[in-house]
């Protein structure tokens, strides 16, 4: 895959990310009320006392004076309490807040009983993480949905309208899975590194768009100060999670599926390499920087060689040819799976080879080269219909991924020989 494209995935994964930590942090939304412990009344509604606000009495001179308490306003259920609210002066645009806070953050607790612990995210699989991440059970999707559709009842039954951008901010959070292995306080840290990382980015947008050099050094910049408030195992966990080179690993492995022991051996080893040459080096590095760099590029492969073994390594070398690539996405359209790929993919590995020994034979005239030709471009096209079946064959037979077949012979019909 080119590697630009790559590139350009990882780092608008980071993005995308910095968007919902945007839309989660504080000041995204509606105005925040200080955690406070939370009491269910008897209604099923809660009501909660600000920070700050005590039961305490203070002595003015002589005088004992009860100062104002929460208890004034406090009710049972919820239409008292707003009513109390205000009775006592209580803005209706505050008013508001409290309540809507009130009812999300006992929602809230409802849908994390329901979502149980969070599973290990399996970053050591194919595709595309963050959507991976947004990934949910069915049945939990349903219950969440109802509890959402619960919550938005309480709310306009109290003449609230439910607040649209916090609604949809909890319908995904990839966070969730993502970062089960971090604890809350370091998770909203992160969080706000990645809000300034959007922050920045928007900043530095001309007609809309950063140009790369840019986004890697805001990247660069963002991951610095994610990994000064980790461990270095969480560290580790991150960036097997975020980083450029693990991004680019899981758009590459489809076909290989390496359990997470072979990725985290391999992402170690290219993490190394990525570390050490800018991917933006490529086209202006001089001749001593380009040597060196395919020198360690070489290098790299032979360790990875040797640490996935002959066998293994020729799966990931062959997941990361884009043709490969290409005929798997066309053998799921048949739901098929890596194995029928791989056939297909060998097929046209066999034509080419036997199209390039017929191309060298000497001995042969030219219609004979000819038929020769499109003979073998006739079977081939025929196996790899059988292999992939009517579904993958027409998802595949697309000019960009049978140029190959057209440079073995423009005629798919064997030419007769003269005789």
């Amino acid at each position: 895959m080119n590697f630009k494209i790559l590139l350009a995935l990882s780092l608008g994964a980071n993005v995308l990310l910095g968007f919902f930590a945007f839309r989660n942090s504080p000041g995204a939304g509606t105005a925040a009320v200080a955690p406070t412990p939370v009491v269910e009344s008897k209604s099923g509604f809660m009501a909660r006392r600000p920070a700050g606000v005590s039961n305490a009495e203070t002595v003015v001179t002589n005088t004992v004076v009860k100062r104002f308490t929460w208890e004034s306003v406090e009710a049972p259920d919820y239409k008292d309490y707003i009513a109390n609210l205000r009775a006592v002066g209580c803005p209706d645009d505050t008013i508001r807040d409290i309540i809507l806070a009130d009812v999300n953050k006992l929602y809230d607790q409802k849908k994390k009983l329901v979502r149980g612990t969070p599973k290990k995210f399996e970053y050591w699989k194919s595709g595309n993480a963050f959507f991976a991440a947004m990934g949910r059970d069915p049945e939990i999707t349903k219950q969440i949905r109802a509890l959402d559709d619960e919550r938005n009842g309480v709310l306009r039954a109290l003449g609230i309208e439910p607040d649209f951008k916090t609604e949809a901010a909890q319908l995904f959070n990839p966070f969730e899975s993502m970062f089960e292995f971090l604890p809350d306080q370091k998770k909203s840290a992160v969080l706000k590194a990645f809000s300034d990382f959007q922050a920045k980015m928007a900043e530095s947008a001309k007609d809309g768009q950063p140009d790369g050099n840019t986004m890697m050094k805001r990247q660069k910049e963002m991951e610095a100060t994610i990994k000064q408030l980790l461990t270095p195992e969480e560290a580790m966990e991150y960036d097997l999670r975020m980083s450029m080179t693990a991004n680019s690993m899981r758009n590459q492995i489809a076909g290989f599926d390496p359990n997470e022991d072979e990725f985290l051996k391999v992402f170690k080893l290219r993490k190394g390499f990525d570390d050490e040459f800018s991917p933006f080096g490529r086209g202006d590095e001089d001749d001593a920087a380009q040597k060196k760099r395919t020198e360690a590029q070489k290098a790299l492969d032979a360790q990875i060689k040797q640490t996935l073994g002959d066998a293994r390594y020729e799966d990931y070398t062959r997941a990361q040819d884009y043709n490969f690539q290409q005929i798997l996405r066309s053998a799921k359209q048949s739901e098929l799976g890596a194995e029928a790929a791989v056939k297909a993919f060998d097929m046209k590995e066999a034509a080419e080879d036997q199209a390039s020994r017929i191309r060298a034979d000497q001995n042969l005239s030219k219609e004979q080269r000819t038929a020769a030709l499109s003979a073998i471009r006739q079977e081939t096209e025929s196996g790899l219909r059988e292999t992939l079946g009517d579904k993958g064959w027409q998802s595949y037979n697309k000019q960009n991924n049978t140029h190959w077949l057209r440079s073995i012979s423009p005629n798919p019909k064997p030419t007769p020989t003269a005789q």
